[in-house]
C-alpha cells in the first residue's frame, strides 16, 4: 500500500501543433514521467483544439502516463480549474506545456517537504529559459507576493483541501489569478514550506509575458484592494502604486512613508521600507549617443530625484538641476 500522497499535475493544452508547441510538450510529458516519486496523476486539459493536438495526448494516454479532459475553449485559468475540479490527488500543480520539471526529484522534494512540515502549500525557486538559451534564476520571496511578484506558480503546489476551501481560481481577476491565489494562502495564515533550488523551467514569452503591463497593474490592484488594501484605509490608486514598487518613483519621499504607513502587516511594511531606502540610496546613468554611436552626454541620477547632473563625453559636467523633495 502506498502511503506517500497523491501528487495530482494539471497541464492545459491548446492548438499543439498550430502554436509550435509539440516540441515544448513533449519535454513536459518526459519531465513528469521521469519523476522518481511513485504517486502522481497527470491531467492533460485539452482546450477543444482544433488541429492534431488530441492525436499527440493519445499517444501519452495509451502509455498509461496522463488522462485528458476536454475544456471549452475559455483561456488557460478555466483550463486550470477544471483539472482542479476533477483531480483527484492530495495536492495539485499547474505545469504549462512550454515548461517542466528540471530535477527527476522535484515531486519527490515537494512531497516529503509537504508532509514532513504539515504545510499547506509548497514553492521554490525556478529557471527562467529565455529564447536565446540563457537561463535565470527566479528566486522565490513570498513577500514580493505583497506586490505582485510570485513565486513560479509551476513551482507551487497547494492541498486540494485547501483548494476546495478557496473553491479553486477566483475569476473576479482576468489576469493575476495566480497572485490572488497565493495573497489569499498568506492572508489566511495558511502554512507554506519553501524549497531554495530550481525544481521547474519555465520558458519567457508564454501567456503572461504577452500581456500589457498596465493589465496586469490594474489587475493587481483590484485584487489587493478587495483583499486587504481597502481594510487598511488604502485607495485603489495606492494599491496600484505598490505594484512593482511604481510608487518609489511615481511619488515623492514623503508620500512614499505616508503610504508605509498604511502597510498594517508589519513583515510587509520593512519590506517596503527596506526597499524604498534602497532605492533613494541608488544612482543611475543614462547615456545619450550622437548617431547611435558616439556618447556625448552622459545624465547622473540621483532616485531621490533631488539632484540630476549632465555630463559632456561622461567627463565634463555641464549642467546640474536640483529638485525640491519634501
Amino acid at each position: 500500500m502506498n502511503n506517500k500522497p497523491k501528487m495530482t499535475i494539471v497541464t492545459p493544452v491548446w492548438n499543439l501543433f498550430q502554436e509550435k508547441r509539440v516540441e515544448t510538450f513533449r519535454q513536459t510529458m518526459e519531465s513528469v514521467h521521469s519523476q522518481t516519486y511513485g504517486n502522481i496523476e497527470h491531467i492533460v486539459i485539452n482546450n477543444n483544439s482544433t488541429d492534431d493536438t488530441q492525436k499527440l495526448i493519445d499517444e501519452y494516454i495509451e502509455k498509461g502516463w496522463c488522462s485528458c479532459h476536454f475544456q471549452p475553449i475559455q483561456g488557460l485559468w478555466h483550463a486550470m480549474q477544471k483539472g482542479y475540479e476533477v483531480a483527484s490527488g492530495d495536492y495539485i500543480n499547474f505545469m504549462n506545456s512550454d515548461d517542466y520539471f528540471n530535477n527527476a526529484k522535484a515531486v519527490e522534494i515537494a512531497a516529503d517537504s509537504l508532509v514532513k512540515e504539515k504545510a499547506d502549500w509548497f514553492y521554490s525557486d525556478a529557471f527562467r529559459l529565455f529564447g536565446d538559451g540563457q537561463l535565470k534564476i527566479w528566486t522565490a520571496d513570498v513577500n514580493e507576493i505583497f506586490i505582485g511578484v510570485c513565486p513560479c506558480h509551476q513551482s507551487v503546489w497547494v492541498s486540494m483541501d485547501v483548494m476546495r476551501e478557496f473553491g479553486g481560481f477566483d475569476f473576479h481577476y482576468e489576469l493575476s489569478l495566480d497572485n490572488h491565489m497565493m495573497l489569499k494562502l498568506l492572508l489566511q495564515n495558511k502554512k507554506s514550506v519553501y524549497a531554495s533550488e530550481p525544481l521547474v523551467t519555465f520558458r519567457q514569452g508564454g501567456w503572461s509575458s504577452v500581456q500589457k503591463t498596465h493589465d496586469f497593474r490594474s489587475d493587481y490592484a483590484i485584487n489587493f484592494y478587495d483583499q486587504i488594501g481597502k481594510s487598511w484605509g488604502m485607495t485603489l490608486e495606492e494599491c496600484e502604486s505598490i505594484w512593482l514598487f511604481y510608487a518609489f518613483w511615481e511619488k515623492n519621499k514623503k508620500d512614499n512613508r505616508e503610504l508605509a504607513k498604511k502597510i498594517q502587516n508589519p513583515q510587509w511594511q520593512n519590506f517596503y521600507l527596506k526597499n524604498l531606502d534602497s532605492y533613494l540610496n541608488s544612482s543611475f546613468k543614462t547615456t545619450y549617443y550622437l548617431f547611435g554611436l558616439i556618447p556625448f552626454l552622459t545624465r547622473q541620477v540621483n532616485s531621490s530625484q533631488t539632484k540630476t547632473k549632465y555630463f559632456l563625453f561622461d567627463v565634463l559636467p555641464v549642467l546640474k538641476v536640483r529638485k525640491h523633495n519634501p
